[in-house]
């Protein structure tokens, strides 16, 4: 199971501030990582994990977080490859549901633009459809 989640976390990591919306189908009645978030620092330094909250919650499911390490994938650019702790989040749709559900994630991070340190608070979007 955790090699599972390594795995994925390569593929969702995404390392800059911007909010995303991520769409994703997922079977019924099983959790599925649907996306994860990692901080990079200048020089390819790696940054606390992301504390995620969530701030509209599924109607139809729960979210849940959990941090693990991870290799960042090709869109990190020159910082491809590096090793970084992350955070992973995980939906489960309600038993026996199929349909499609939304829900909302925010985090804090610290933006560094020349040279000086600013907060960023980021909320992502989901779009799941139950299979």
């Amino acid at each position: 199971m955790r090699i599972i989640f390594a795995c994925l976390f390569v593929l969702f990591v995404s390392s800059n501030a911007q909010a995303d919306t991520f769409r994703e189908t997922v079977p019924r009645n099983k959790s599925t990582v649907v996306g994860s978030r990692a901080t990079t620092l200048p020089g390819c330094l790696t940054g606390a994990p992301p504390r995620m909250k969530v701030t509209v919650p599924p109607k139809h499911g729960k979210v849940s977080f959990k941090q693990v390490s991870g290799q960042l994938g090709e869109k990190a650019g020159r910082c491809a490859g590096k090793t970084v702790k992350g955070t992973l989040v995980i939906y489960r749709p309600d038993k026996g549901y199929k349909g499609d559900d939304v829900f909302k994630v925010g985090f804090v991070m610290d933006m560094y633009v020349s040279g000086s340190a600013k907060v960023r608070n980021v909320v992502d979007k989901y779009v799941i459809k139950v299979k």
